[in-house]
């Protein structure tokens, strides 16, 4: 028989749909809150009210502290996504798994799920002690490729849903 050289492993890179969704979050945070500052401290607007009315004091108040939330959200959104962006997962003869992480051994796999494989491109590994690993081809590229090597590699007593 002959097999193909590329089915012995399958690299399957992040999408980049999600990493820009996530960068787009980032930049409305960073942003934001960028124009907070420069509009609260540089150009003075929106003081400490001398007399209490609501909707002065609630104007200062956001103008206020809104950069304190919104610049270290968008800083972790932005570390997150470019995260994101460097996961890779591998399949090989040993098994599957993210690099820098514990690889599952293909006769570890359990229970393989693919009941939404087809209407939302979901597959779920169990594995050990109720341990999934989701694989969805929207974070994964090469995904068709990753499914049709996982089809050869669980082993025949594995539990199909």
């Amino acid at each position: 028989m002959n097999e193909n050289p590329l089915a012995c492993r399958v690299e399957c890179p992040a999408a980049k749909d999600p990493a820009v969704r996530l960068f787009i979050l980032a930049a409305m945070c960073l942003g934001f809150g960028i124009w907070a500052i420069y509009d609260h401290y540089v150009l003075g607007k929106y003081p400490y009210p001398q007399h209490y009315e609501l909707n002065p004091y609630l104007y200062y108040l956001f103008n206020h502290y809104i950069p304190y939330v919104l610049i270290p959200l968008g800083t972790f959104v932005l570390v997150w996504g470019i995260r994101f962006l460097h996961r890779r997962l591998v399949a090989d003869a040993e098994g599957i798994g993210y690099v820098g992480s514990e690889k599952i051994r293909w006769d570890e796999i359990k229970e393989l799920d693919a009941s939404l494989l087809k209407t939302k491109q979901i597959l779920c590994l169990r594995h050990g002690e109720g341990r999934t690993l989701i694989l969805d081809a929207w974070k994964l590229e090469n995904f068709r490729d990753l499914v049709a090597m996982i089809e050869t590699r669980v082993p025949a007593g594995t539990k199909r849903i």
